[in-house]
């Protein structure tokens, strides 16, 4: 529970001092609550006092907006966070105490009404708590929407430049394909001519020499950057239109029964008295919540365009039902009794489009860095894949070929080239031309079957995939690079590292990224970082960060101006408990929010 709360009051202090506060959301939601929730409804005492009451609240607040803006100016050009969040809670408190003040001195200049500061110790605690907490709530959405879509596009274009490098690699094994056959063929056409001549040296290492300079080509094309092939840029995705109904999901239980009575509740204290307002909050607490369970579980099934029409209409039933309770416990025909009506409904939609918004995004984000690094895993066990023919062959052809042709060329050299030597030689070198057929083969099957396996080339391969997206630097101690010998340490490393990057990706307006593995003891430690201030939450467990999955010790941590992930992986993996198969990528706290200055790294 400390935990919790914590983590709430820093998610709202950092929402204090982003810069959200005094935002174009902010400003329009403002004026939305100016006109209804918060309208001065003590000046009405006919249904055609309404239109006053609405010109007296607009001109208010465009007199307070007028103040603030200077404030908002400022508060930008503030380079400390507690600056600016000193600055903005001042500005809300007293502005929000002026609210009553400013309402009076129009409700006289426009109208002739007299001043009247009756019941103005409630009106001015009314209106700090509901700006306090609307502008918070409003802040704290538009900081965490900023985040997510920040870290939606960081991933976005992660996941098409890697898509993209899936054509570059279909046409890398195409050009394969028409590449290792024709040249094996013409390797073997070409030692039939050979031995259906003189054989002698010089004919001999001239096709040698032809076997070796394929055998070169085949090994610079195995190392080839995947990214200097061509390919053809995708059209972007354009996401179709969303009705408005869509966009509104029940806002958490008791949320918007208490953001609605934190407005209504004072006005009917300063109406009615305490008694009455008590009355008011338990006869309403029980109402919106059943409103809320309601809009659960009649939505329950729904597609989302009939979940937003089931929410308005609960919404607006309860406003109906508030409005009869205010007539029961004030029991008079004042009009503002009607308020309810319009202002209950219009609290639950605004608080449903936040919290389907914020829902929506994190989801989207969270896909999103799941199929990141799915995409990145895939595509690197296939261009491992796609590579191996080309080294397979590169080494029979320099190892098992010509070796083959400097045993002939000493035996034609001493006169020496009998008919079983030459016999040999062809069927050695057919034998070996066969093999390099049957790996593409096999190959070829594996892949089709989805078996394709990654072997321990798999951590080099992954951080190549990734140069694709990211600028990568990689140190690998001499100890550390033959324990990833081992296969399978060179998978959960590869994991860890994938990971890593992930994160790097998403958390990070940084392009560049270290990787750095070495030996310690029994143990691998594995550190990826990347540019970045560590977010300052309360201390927290690794499960909160969601790197528990990584293995026993893994921790983030700020080194100098870089927010390093560092996982230790045992040597001896029989002495810990093998961890669970990672089905899907938990959802993240965020710990690299900004890139500050550049600066060296070590």
């Amino acid at each position: 529970m400390h935990q919790r709360v914590g983590l709430g009051v820093h998610v709202w202090w950092d929402a204090v001092t982003s810069r959200a506060f005094f935002t174009r959301p902010a400003l329009w939601i403002s004026l939305i609550v100016c006109l209804t929730v918060m309208a001065p409804f003590q000046y009405i005492s006919a249904p055609s006092g309404y239109v006053g009451v609405e010109v007296v609240a607009a001109i208010a607040w465009a007199l307070l907006v007028a103040v603030l803006i200077p404030v908002a100016l400022v508060e930008r050009r503030l380079p400390r966070a507690a600056h600016r969040g000193i600055l903005v809670l001042t500005a809300v408190v007293l502005i929000a105490a002026a609210r009553p003040f400013v309402h009076e001195s129009a409700y006289v200049l426009v109208y002739g009404g007299v001043f009247d500061l009756t019941g103005m110790t409630a009106r001015i605690v009314s209106n700090v708590a509901v700006w306090l907490a609307g502008l918070s709530i409003i802040a704290m959405t538009s900081r965490s929407i900023e985040l997510t879509r920040g870290s939606r596009r960081r991933l976005t274009a992660a996941i098409a430049a890697l898509t993209a490098g899936r054509r570059r690699l279909a046409r890398f094994e195409s050009e394969n394909r028409e590449l290792l056959g024709p040249v094996i063929s013409d390797l073997r056409h070409r030692r039939d001519e050979m031995l259906a001549g003189d054989i002698d040296f010089t004919a001999v290492r001239d096709y040698a020499d032809e076997v070796r300079t394929a055998s070169h080509r085949f090994e610079e094309r195995a190392g080839l950057d995947l990214r200097v092939i061509p390919t053809d840029d995708d059209h972007e995705t354009v996401q179709p239109p969303r009705s408005a109904l869509t966009m509104l999901r029940p806002a958490p239980y008791f949320v918007t029964g208490f953001v609605f009575l934190l407005g209504a509740i004072p006005y009917t204290h300063l109406v009615a008295g305490p008694w009455v307002a008590l009355a008011a909050i338990l006869v309403g607490i029980p109402v919106t919540l059943g409103a809320d369970l309601a809009v659960r579980v009649l939505a329950r099934g729904r597609t989302s365009a009939r979940r937003g029409w089931i929410l308005v209409a609960v919404w607006f039933v309860t406003g109906i039902v508030m409005t009869v309770v205010a007539r029961l416990l004030i029991g008079t025909n004042e009009p503002t009794l009607l308020v309810p009506v319009a202002s209950l409904p219009l609290v639950a939609l605004a608080l449903a489009a936040c919290t389907d918004a914020i829902a929506r995004a994190a989801d989207t984000a969270h896909r999103l860095e799941v199929v990141l690094a799915m995409v990145a895993r895939t595509l690197t066990a296939k261009t491992a894949s796609a590579r191996r023919p080309l080294r397979n062959a590169a080494h029979v052809l320099h190892g098992r070929i010509q070796g083959r042709c400097v045993l002939l060329a000493a035996a034609a050299d001493e006169d020496e080239a009998t008919p079983e030597v030459v016999q040999s030689f062809r069927r050695e070198t057919d034998a070996a031309f066969d093999s390099v057929l049957a790996f593409i083969a096999e190959v070829d099957s594996a892949a089709l079957e989805g078996s394709v396996q990654s072997a321990h080339e798999d951590l080099f391969e992954l951080v190549a995939t990734w140069r694709s997206v990211l600028d990568v630097s990689s140190e690998i101690s001499p100890a550390a690079a033959a324990a990833l010998d081992d296969p399978a340490l060179s998978r959960r490393v590869a994991t860890i590292v994938n990971e890593g990057f992930v994160n790097a990706i998403k958390h990070s307006i940084a392009k560049k990224v270290w990787v750095e593995i070495d030996v310690d003891g029994d143990t691998l430690i594995v550190r990826t970082w990347s540019t970045g201030v560590l977010d300052r939450t309360p201390a927290v467990g690794p499960e909160l960060r969601g790197i528990s999955v990584l293995g026993v010790g893994a921790r983030i941590y700020q080194r100098g101006d870089a927010v390093v992930l560092e996982v230790p992986v045992p040597l001896r993996p029989e002495r810990e408990a093998s961890p669970a198969p990672i089905i899907a990528l938990p959802r993240r706290a965020w710990w690299a929010r900004r890139a500050p200055r550049a600066s060296r790294v070590g």
